[in-house]
């Protein structure tokens, strides 16, 4: 990015959030405050353009480095907007964690051990103030099946709930339990005998692997000291952590959304790789619309360039090879059968209906699993080596996933594809016949996305968060707000087969009330979103994130 450019940028976003304040909030600042701050700002920038240390930035980092700054020169201004975050978030925490009623706040160890009979009242409490997940009203986070398939694999986890998988040599169970499992997994999505790879306590964990082996990878065999990965902004936010844990810089591709496919810029993305490339990104699906990103095309890229080419099938891995048996066609390949494909990461303990938490992580060979692995000798405590961030390995997590796996079958999983699948393209057509909002893209699978539809007409625009307040207030549904654009996310399980014709008929009305009166835009969690979405620079809008996680884990 050429620094004139970057240079007006951020002075433009910076003016823009100084000027969204005086319309959100009852500014503090007279204008000839103002005038001074713009003037500062300026200076700011003109001191970042001439520095040697931002010759090498991007927008973004130029302009978390002038934001930073300015806090230094503006300490009451900046003391000003972390109270307004603050208030912000205790509201959004009181709403969010309502008092349970009959149930003390346990702050200190009880004097004596309670008694079973008290325990589990306590624990029935707990339980029965979240979401029945079997009702079939809550779209992501939990993967329920039935009740006889949950039994055997929890009773399969108790059996093994004790054991450590830290040491593979002292139980053996847990180890042969893991490369079968690997195993079937790598059959599963067409590898060959060359393919390995590990278990994960999931998606993330799997993704920081994979992301540490390529960094690792390339700095031995490339030289490369300032690894860079290209991947869509689609991709899951793991990446982003993967990132800022092991000091790779991502380059981020937009999606095409004028036509509203919602897929990755491949031009631009092919225009991303440079000298520092070590790996690029594909997600089958990814995770916010449910669209398969074009996984051929995308390694006929990183063959090109010989680059490796991880693909993020964390929640597609165990659905996806099942698609086409179940009846449905699958866009592209996605899994080892592409050239160029070099590991793949696919969690149990979604559509493999494991227990939380297992996934796994699969290389096209040893040549790049061995940089997943940590050894170190130098502990007087031991030879110490590890396959994966955890040190000790949860053994009812590894049985689990091997139960869910062998009871199900390909029968088994096929017959809960077709099913969901069924579900899912009832309520897409659903959706397209609501006038207002429309489906995203082409979803591939059991992920649906819709938003507001530009072309309905309606003025002022539907605000889709709004009718995810009323679809949840009104009848119980707990739909996924999302952003970028604002819209509602829907993952599909077992338990919601059969629920699409209450859901649309549910969803109708909540369009038409939200419709009925644009005062909802300014309530719930259409109120937080828009908030979030018009703050200009997203550092305000992460610390207000931080600062809710901080006081989310508070009594």
């Amino acid at each position: 990015m050429n620094k004139g450019v970057a240079t007006i940028l951020v002075a433009d976003e910076l003016i823009k959030y100084i000027r969204s304040l005086d319309d959100r909030i009852t500014i503090f600042l007279s204008n000839e405050s103002k005038i001074r701050i713009y003037e500062h700002i300026f200076a700011l920038i003109a001191l970042g353009y001439f520095a040697n240390k931002l010759s090498n930035l991007s927008v973004d980092q130029v302009k978390k480095t002038v934001w930073r700054w300015s806090k230094k020169l503006f300490p009451s201004y900046h003391l000003k907007i972390a109270n307004e975050i603050g208030a912000e978030v205790d509201k959004v925490i009181k709403d969010s964690f309502p008092p349970i009623q009959g149930l003390e706040e346990q702050r200190s160890l009880p004097q004596d051990g309670l008694s079973n009979k008290e325990v589990m009242r306590r624990l029935k409490l707990l339980h029965d103030s979240d979401v029945d997940i079997r009702k079939g009203q809550l779209f992501a986070y939990v993967y329920p099946t039935n009740e006889k398939h949950e039994k055997l694999v929890v009773d399969a986890q108790n059996m093994f709930i004790h054991l450590n998988a830290l040491n593979p040599t002292a139980f053996p169970s847990l180890r042969r339990m893991e490369v079968e499992v690997v195993q079937m997994a790598i059959n599963m999505l067409n590898g060959d005998s060359l393919c390995r790879g590990t278990m994960t306590s999931g998606g993330t964990e799997s993704i920081l692997m994979a992301m540490k082996a390529y960094r690792d990878y390339a700095l031995e065999n490339r030289g490369i000291s300032k690894p860079e990965v290209v991947l869509p902004i689609s991709a899951h936010p793991a990446f982003e952590k993967a990132a800022k844990y092991f000091g790779i810089k991502l380059r981020y591709i937009e999606l095409v959304t004028d036509d509203n496919s919602h897929r990755v810029n491949i031009e631009k993305m092919k225009r991303a790789i440079n000298r520092n490339t070590i790996l690029l990104v594909a997600s089958a699906p990814q995770y916010p619309h449910g669209i398969l990103d074009p996984v051929e095309e995308l390694a006929k890229i990183a063959k090109s360039y010989s680059l490796p080419l991880h693909v993020d099938a964390c929640i597609g891995g165990f659905f996806l090879p099942f698609l086409e048996s179940a009846g449905y066609k699958l866009p592209c390949l996605f899994d080892f059968r592409v050239d160029g494909v070099t590991s793949i990461s696919a969690d149990i303990h979604k559509y493999g209906y494991a227990t939380k938490g297992s996934s796994v992580i699969l290389f096209k060979s040893d040549d790049y699993r061995k940089y997943q692995f940590m050894a170190y000798t130098g502990w007087p405590g031991g030879i110490f080596v590890s396959p994966s961030v955890l040190g000790t390995r949860a053994g009812g997590n590894i049985a689990a996933a091997w139960t869910s796996i062998v009871s199900l079958g390909h029968k088994g999983f096929q017959s809960n594809v077709a099913n969901i699948m069924k579900t899912s393209k009832a309520i897409q057509e659903g959706i397209k016949s609501i006038k207002g909002i429309q489906v995203i893209g082409n979803p591939v699978m059991s992920i649906i996305a819709f938003c507001a539809s530009p072309s309905s007409g309606a003025d002022p625009l539907l605000n889709i968060h709004a009718v995810a307040d009323v679809m949840q207030s009104k009848y119980g549904w707990k739909l996924e707000r999302q952003h970028k654009p604002s819209c509602i996310h829907m993952t599909l399980t077992p338990s919601h087969v059969g629920i699409e014709s209450t859901f649309i008929g549910h969803l109708q009305d909540a369009v038409q009330v939200v419709l009925g009166d644009p005062s909802l835009a300014n309530k719930g969690s259409a109120a937080m979103y828009n908030g979030i979405s018009n703050i200009p620079l997203t550092q305000i809008a992460d610390d207000f994130l931080i600062d809710f996680m901080a006081k989310t884990y508070t009594l």
